[in-house]
This record gives structure tokens, C-alpha cells and sequence, in this order.
């Protein structure tokens, strides 16, 4: 009986090594070089699939190993990875981002660091737990003379209880020898809160591809790497914009003991650390949409406490040229079984009365943020203007608000959205974008906008510094305070301005713009931006 054929009879069987309860897809085995390549199987003789939950298998290197015996044990370990560790994309990216500290000037060794991690806590799982023989399935392998290999194998020789060169080759020196001890023990300590070791795991390795100045995977590690493009297919995981870094054996270290906040370079790395193949605007959009998550707070609306509420008061005659749902049409066979459109057909009358309801009209918010090149650039550094301005958008979308969102830099350089939307996604892409020129308001939006009352109530809220000069002095065919002045007025919801000014009280234009009516927040620097995000509610800026 051909082998593949037995390893699909064990699938149920490698399933309940972890649980009862574990429903994954039947693993996928490839027959051919195309079709690994399809797969991106290309090194490893199994992967693992996050996107679909799925398990590779190479059928000619398994043979080329000798594997065939061998199927709980590639089976059950290829689950743990699903079931186990790392679990999820969260997790595996958490890991990764933590070994790149721990591994300066060498992070693309980083996601094979992390596989290795994760293959000893789901091995020393199965060999304890199931009795599964994974040790011969490292002798299959072979053993090899080199210094990384021999301490990853001895320290399966001591979790395992086997003596020394079963799986090691020659004389280990007593580096070799202490740090497999360590790992041992921080694989026994941390078997279900692994993140905890992955520091310390990296920095014992670290010192074995740096001396040799290791630029890419050895070759005998790379047919073990069966978590390298997990994340393939997929889209950037959410909440690990904040890590938290331990040690056990470096806590002095500045970087361990806390919580780290990545940048959005950090975020777009991980991303590609994990195989995900995603634009800079997509990857840029997840990040401050997760950052932005703990501060969102409910968005100013107007609430009427005398709602209208409609009473049917009867049926009248419907009228050809009104909308044909109106039309009763029971009411209108009862009149007659014939109908005829305009002399059978009736449709409900209403009425209004008082009702003890409240009706809320959110209020909508237009969003003008500065991007010149005094602003950071939000796709490689956190830029407080745009989680702000991420806050509020999201912030007014859960109360049902609409939002446009307008970057702007120099003069016709700005970035809008289609008007007002409630699509957080194209929200999120605008704010996230970068000019980096010079600076000047875009007030032919603003004339556009409000050259009328709009149907809904509307707040301008502008972020910016010294540059709003801008707003009233640039050249512009048409009188900018009147623009300005209309602008406040027709939208009726009110206009803020969040300011970093260098002499708050000595900006004439900044004062002009306070006593036309704009509530104006002077900050001392870009954080305080999320604490008027936060309190931004609280401040009395709504016109009933």
C-alpha cells in the first residue's frame, strides 16, 4: 500500500493527539515539483497554512528522508502548529517581532529562529504527552557538524532523556552544553505562555549565526522550516501594534520588562516576516485602525426629545406617478378584484403625533489634517496627527456619523475622500497618506462645501500648527476670511482647530480665527493629541 495512503487513514488519529474536538481539513499532499512550487512548499518537506488551516506535505521529500514510517509524528506536529503553536497569525507575529529584538542586524533569520522555538514545545509535547517517537525522526534527518544544530539537538537530548550524541555529532563544548540547559528548562516553564521565552530563546541564538556571519538559512534547518509563509494570502493581523517584552535571563535590559509600542515600519515588517503580501496603504490602515481601538469615545449628536412619530390614519387614492411600493394591495383588491393602476389601487395615509421617543441626528464631521513637511510620515513613524484624527473618524462612524477626511500640504496638493462616507476603510487609506511638502489650506473645499446650508449638521475639525496661517493669507481669487467666515456658519455644527503653535498667543491669525467663532486647542506637542481625542466630547464645541 503506497504510504500516502496510510498517513490519510491516521489523519482522524494525529487529530486527536491534541483533542477530540480538533476539525481541520485532511492534509494536502503534492506529488510533483509544480505543484510545490504552486504551494510554495519550495525547502521544508511539510508546511503549515494559516489562511485556509491547512497542512503541505512534499510526498518526494518525505521519501527522500525516509519518512514513510513516520506519519503521527509529521501529522501531529504539523497540527500543533494549527492547534497549538503558534495557533494564530497574532501569535506567530508576536513572535517574530520579538526575536528582531533580540537578533539586531540579523531579522531575516528571525522567522526561522521563531520555527525552531515553536517545533520544541509541540515535539516535547508529543514525545511526553503521546510517546510518539520524534527523535527518529531527527535521526532520519541526520546529524550534522555544526554548532546551532548540535545545540538545538542536545536540547531535545536533555528533554528527552537520551544520552549524549544521539542526536549530536562529535564533542559539545560547554556553551553548547549551558545553553541547551537553559532552553530545556524555559521550554518545561513556559509550555503554555511561550511568548514569555522568546526573548531569551533568540538571544541564546543569536550568537551562532552572528559570528558566522549568516545571511541566509542553513541548508540542513531549511527542510525543518514549516512556518515560514503561514501568513500567506492573508491580511495584516490585528492588535499587536503594543508587544510586551520579558526575560528571565536579561531583566536588566532596558528593551525587557515592558510594553513596546511598534512603529508602522516595525508593523510592515512583521507583515512580511509572516509572508503576507500587502500594500503599504493596507498595512499602514490596519495599524492605526488597531491603535486607535482603546481611545475611540462616543461622537457629538444632536438629540430631539419630542420625536415625531407616524399614526395611519387611513387610505387615500395612489396616484400613478408616485413610488408603486406605496400601493396597499390588500387594501386595493379588497376594493375591487380587478385592479386597475390610478382608479383601484390605494395606498396608507399617515399622520404625525408627538412621541415620548428621543431622535438623535448625528452630527457629521469634516476632517482637515496637515501633512507638510514639518508632520511625521505615518507609514514609517507614529504620527499622533493621523491616530487622532483616526480616533475622532472612527469615533463619529459609531455613532452613525458620515466623515470626510482631507490631507493637505502645499498649494493644490491634498488628498480627500468622496465626499461624506461612513467607509472606514477609505477613511483610514486617506488619513495614512503622505505629501510631505510644503503647506497651504485647501480652502476651495471648504467654499464648495458650505455655499449653502448642508441637509445635515456638520464640524470642522482642523489639525495643523503654525501653518493655518494659511487659511487666511494665501492668494486666493477669492476673499478668504468670507470663505472661512460662511464656511463656520453654514455647517452649523461648530469648527475646532488642535494647533501646535510655537507662541500661541502671539499668532494674529490664530486670535482672528478664535474671536470669528473657531474653538481653538493650542498642544504643547503631537501627544497631546490623543488626549483631546479622548476628551474631545467633553468640550462644549456643539451648536443646538
Amino acid at each position: 500500500m503506497d504510504f500516502v495512503t496510510i498517513w490519510e487513514s491516521k489523519w482522524n488519529e494525529a487529530l486527536k493527539l491534541w483533542s477530540e474536538y480538533v476539525k481541520l481539513s485532511p492534509a494536502k499532499f503534492l506529488f510533483t515539483e509544480m505543484e510545490e512550487q504552486k504551494e510554495g512548499l519550495t525547502t521544508s518537506f511539510a508546511a503549515i497554512r494559516l489562511k485556509d488551516h491547512r497542512v503541505l506535505l512534499s510526498v518526494n521529500k518525505i521519501k527522500s528522508f525516509q519518512l514513510e514510517d513516520f506519519a503521527l509524528e509529521i501529522l501531529g506536529h504539523e497540527i500543533g502548529h494549527h492547534v497549538y503553536c503558534p495557533g494564530d497569525l497574532v501569535d506567530q507575529a508576536k513572535l517574530v517581532y520579538i526575536a528582531s529584538l533580540a537578533m539586531p542586524r540579523l531579522n531575516h533569520l528571525t522567522p526561522m529562529v521563531v520555527n525552531i522555538y515553536e517545533d520544541l514545545f509541540i515535539n516535547d509535547h508529543l514525545k511526553r504527552q503521546n510517546h510518539l517517537q520524534m527523535e527518529e525522526v531527527y535521526r532520519k534527518i541526520g546529524k550534522q557538524n555544526d554548532p546551532f544544530w548540535n545545540f538545538y539537538m542536545r536540547t531535545y537530548e536533555l528533554l528527552w532523556a537520551l544520552p549524549s550524541g544521539t542526536l549530536t555529532e562529535g564533542k559539545l563544548s560547554d556553551q553548547i552544553q549551558s545553553d541547551a540547559a537553559l532552553v530545556s528548562r524555559m521550554i518545561r516553564n513556559f509550555p503554555n505562555d511561550w511568548t514569555k521565552g522568546m526573548f531569551d530563546f533568540a538571544s541564546i541564538c543569536f550568537p551562532y549565526f552572528f559570528e558566522q556571519n549568516q545571511t541566509s538559512y542553513p541548508i540542513h534547518i531549511q527542510s525543518l522550516l514549516d512556518t515560514l509563509d503561514a501568513g500567506k494570502g492573508m491580511t495584516p493581523p490585528p492588535g499587536i501594534t503594543e508587544v510586551d517584552i520579558s526575560s528571565e535571563l536579561f531583566p536588566k535590559e532596558t528593551i525587557t520588562g515592558t510594553k513596546k509600542n511598534l512603529t508602522p515600519a516595525e508593523y510592515s515588517a512583521i507583515c512580511k516576516s509572516l509572508g503576507i503580501e500587502a500594500d503599504v496603504s493596507e498595512i499602514t490602515y490596519r495599524f492605526y485602525k488597531d491603535k486607535s481601538i482603546p481611545y475611540l469615545v462616543p461622537f457629538p449628536e444632536l438629540r430631539n426629545p419630542s420625536a415625531k412619530e407616524e399614526i395611519l390614519e387611513g387610505n387615500d387614492l395612489w396616484d400613478p406617478g408616485s413610488p408603486l411600493e406605496k400601493i396597499n394591495w390588500l387594501e386595493s383588491t379588497i376594493k375591487s378584484p380587478v385592479v386597475i393602476p390610478g382608479y383601484t389601487t390605494v395606498e396608507d395615509v399617515y399622520g404625525e403625533t408627538i412621541s415620548t421617543e428621543i431622535q438623535t441626528n448625528p452630527i457629521d464631521l469634516d476632517l482637515f489634517v496637515d501633512c507638510s513637511g514639518s508632520m511625521p510620515n505615518p507609514q514609517t513613524d507614529l504620527s499622533y496627527l493621523t491616530l487622532a484624527g483616526s480616533i475622532i473618524a472612527l469615533s463619529a462612524l459609531k455613532t452613525g456619523s458620515a466623515v470626510r477626511v482631507t490631507l493637505w500640504s502645499g498649494e493644490k496638493e491634498f488628498l480627500t475622500t468622496n465626499g461624506f462616507i461612513r467607509n472606514e476603510k477609505e477613511i483610514l487609506k486617506v488619513l495614512t497618506g503622505y505629501f510631505g511638502g510644503g503647506t497651504c489650506f485647501p480652502l476651495e473645499l471648504l467654499e464648495e462645501e458650505y455655499k449653502v446650508e448642508p441637509k445635515r449638521k456638520k464640524h470642522i475639525l482642523v489639525i495643523s500648527d503654525d501653518g493655518i496661517d494659511t487659511m487666511l493669507t494665501q492668494n486666493y481669487p477669492r476673499d478668504p476670511r468670507q470663505i472661512v467666515s460662511q464656511a463656520l456658519k453654514n455647517a452649523q455644527g461648530g469648527g475646532s482647530m488642535v494647533l501646535q503653535l510655537y507662541q500661541p498667543n502671539q499668532n494674529p491669525v490664530v486670535n482672528e480665527l478664535q474671536q470669528n467663532g473657531w474653538d481653538i486647542y493650542p498642544i504643547q506637542n503631537w501627544n497631546d493629541l490623543i488626549q483631546f481625542s479622548k476628551h474631545f466630547v467633553k468640550r462644549n464645541y456643539v451648536r443646538n
